[in-house]
């Protein structure tokens, strides 16, 4: 499009937030800066810290707001939960829904689909709500992650897993070298600066692969979405049923697995579980976990005489056990590292760290405090040892973890994990390279044509690997902003951008485009959602610089084709608006043009 013409569009300035250090979004910020310009959109792209991140992102600041989809094991039913929680950038997106659906609609629709147990009610339920969604024109989907994993050739046996934010390492077998192995991991779909405290209940700075690694809950997520056992042996679950027989509830009994020690010795118990439950559900403390769907459902969690673990439920809920394989929050704890052991009060004394990031409302509850824990001790295959930070504690330059040689499951052979630092993804590869780095993991060390450049020209001296696809990066587009409150801007901009092309161009075949929010993977994701929200410049010149359409067809904006598909609508509309006119009038002369035959009359009943 020319000056002249585009002098014509209509002027928009938006706000883009973007998290410093993710090394997928930086590549492909300025194609979609110029995929806009192109129709008029200035982009103002502010590349923010990990705590401005998540400040912007309660606060609403933004009209673009590059996120990921949780992944297996949270899509869809806890990722769009937590679309009601304001510390999430879906709540501030959807603020301003266009009629007749709204906000408090959306999220009442999503509560409902849970509550059901039939199968195929459910997915009714889902594709309704993943049509909505998708009609809004909130997100532009843009490709889907599969997460890469680079390995010296020393290791056998890794296997990706199957969520987004862990690296299974308990399993790889060392074929020759030492058994201490160093790691470059992905922090947050960016490069790792620190582990945060490693606390069970808590998030970020807290980091998700760190947590899998010291604690356990009671089951486990597998292959497939199977609910394996963890912490607990077996389980069995029992509709709870009001006098007319309407299930109402819930009950689910767990036998809990015996023998199993905490890092600091202490034994794990039902008392144990019951402990941590208390902690993480008490009435001031679930607040901050209200993005679960369990926390809301749950309404006791009490220890029988057998010694089992028994839940209930307040309502139906399908979503509980997959609920429960999460990593945080309810995972296990030591006792000891409470205020007062076993006898800790959740809300006098609650396991939350004082000071932490979006507790400072709930520490502010009148009888409530966050004690905190006196040490990161689970379950786990693994302990945390030791760190090397900087001088404020901000930031970690290297963090141990060692083997825990009382594991009541298979002992890794790996002895001791150093996670390392790098200042950027040329110092991980180049360590990898030289040996001096035996693995990076996930999505955030290295750029996606790193990662395909080592597997194609490096495969004698590293292993990568990748997992299925199992989240999708996503632009969001803020309804509760200007300009894009407009839904006809935020069209225009997801034809604007051109995401084949940057894609192909930035991530040499590692990552592939797609039209939806979630993964087709995710249970009731498999769905066919239209209109397709693909790269089509002739509509978004349309949407945004409606006075120079036929100019900018000439001009070599719309083609020939494109124009002509829009004198053909409009003469469409003309030709229907001059039919209903005569039909209307024939009516009123009493002379209907679809007058009913003689014949037909005379059959017809009085």
């Amino acid at each position: 499009m020319n000056e002249t013409t585009l002098s014509n569009c209509k002027k928009h300035v938006v706000d883009f937030i973007v998290k410093e250090g993710d090394p997928e979004m930086s590549v492909v910020e300025d194609d979609i800066r110029q995929d806009l310009a192109a129709i008029g959109i200035e982009v103002n792209t502010r590349f923010v810290n990990a705590s401005e991140y998540i400040r912007l992102e309660e606060n609403g600041d933004y009209n673009l707001f590059f996120t990921r989809s949780w992944g297996a094991p949270y899509d869809p039913h806890t990722y769009l939960t937590s679309w009601d929680t304001p510390s999430h950038v879906e709540y501030s997106a959807t603020g301003n829904l266009e009629p007749p659906m709204t906000q408090e609609r959306l999220l009442e629709k999503i509560a409902t689909v849970q509550q059901e147990l039939d199968e195929i009610e459910i997915q009714t339920q889902w594709k309704e709500i993943l049509d909505d969604i998708h009609g809004q024109a909130i997100f532009l989907p843009l490709w889907g992650s599969r997460v890469p994993y680079v390995l010296n050739r020393r290791f056998a046996g890794f296997t990706p897993s199957s969520q987004t934010y862990t690296y299974p390492i308990e399993n790889i077998r060392i074929l020759s070298g030492s058994n201490n192995v160093s790691i470059a991991p992905g922090a947050g779909n960016a490069l790792f600066s620190s582990a945060g405290p490693i606390h069970p209940h808590q998030y970020f700075p807290n980091q998700l692969f760190t947590q899998a690694w010291v604690y356990e809950g009671l089951v486990n997520y597998g292959q497939d979405g199977s609910i394996e056992p963890k912490l607990a042996t077996k389980w069995i679950t029992e509709d709870l049923k009001d006098s007319t027989g309407v299930i109402i509830g819930q009950r689910v009994t767990f036998d809990l697995r015996e023998g199993v020690k905490f890092h600091d010795g202490e034994d794990f118990n039902c008392d144990v579980a019951k402990l941590n439950f208390d902690h993480v559900l008490s009435d001031s403390a679930k607040q901050r976990h209200s993005w679960m769907g369990a926390v809301r459902a749950l309404k006791s969690w009490e220890c029988n005489n057998q010694g089992q673990f028994v839940l209930e439920t307040n309502q139906p809920f399908y979503p509980l056990l997959q609920e429960l394989t999460y990593i945080r929050p309810l995972t296990m704890a030591s006792p000891a590292s409470f205020a007062n052991g076993l006898e800790t009060n959740p809300e006098l004394s609650n396991s939350c760290n004082p000071g932490s990031s979006k507790w400072t409302d709930i520490e502010a509850i009148e009888d409530f405090n966050c004690a905190g824990l006196s040490g990161s001790h689970g379950t786990g295959p693994f302990k945390y040892i030791s760190r090397e930070s900087s001088d404020d504690g901000t930031t970690d330059d290297s963090v141990l973890f060692a083997r825990n040689d009382e594991y009541w499951g298979a002992k890794p052979e790996i002895e001791f994990v150093e996670l390392k630092a790098f200042p950027d993804t040329e110092s991980v590869e180049a360590a990898l390279l030289s040996g001096e780095l035996d693995m990076a993991l996930g999505i955030g060390p290295l750029s996606a044509q790193q990662v395909q450049n080592l597997k194609f020209y490096q495969s004698d001296v590293v292993d990568v690997r990748h997992s299925d696809v199992l989240q999708h990066s996503l632009m969001v587009l803020n309804t509760n902003k200007e300009p894009t409150n407009d839904i006809n801007v935020r069209k225009a901009i997801i034809h604007a951008v051109n995401k084949g092309r940057f894609i192909e161009e930035e991530f040499g075949g590692l990552e592939l485009p797609v039209d939806q929010v979630l993964p087709r993977s995710a249970p009731y994701c498999n769905v066919d959602l239209n209109p397709k929200w693909a790269y089509d410049p002739d509509k978004a010149v349309l949407l945004n610089c409606p006075l120079v359409v036929v100019e900018a067809g000439a001009n070599s904006g719309l083609s020939s084709g494109g124009i002509a598909g829009v004198v053909i609508g409009c003469l469409a509309i003309l030709g229907l608006a001059g039919f209903v006119y005569k039909l209307i009038s024939r009516e009123k002369a009493g002379k209907p043009m679809f007058a009913v035959g003689e014949d037909v009359k005379k059959a017809t009943p009085a």
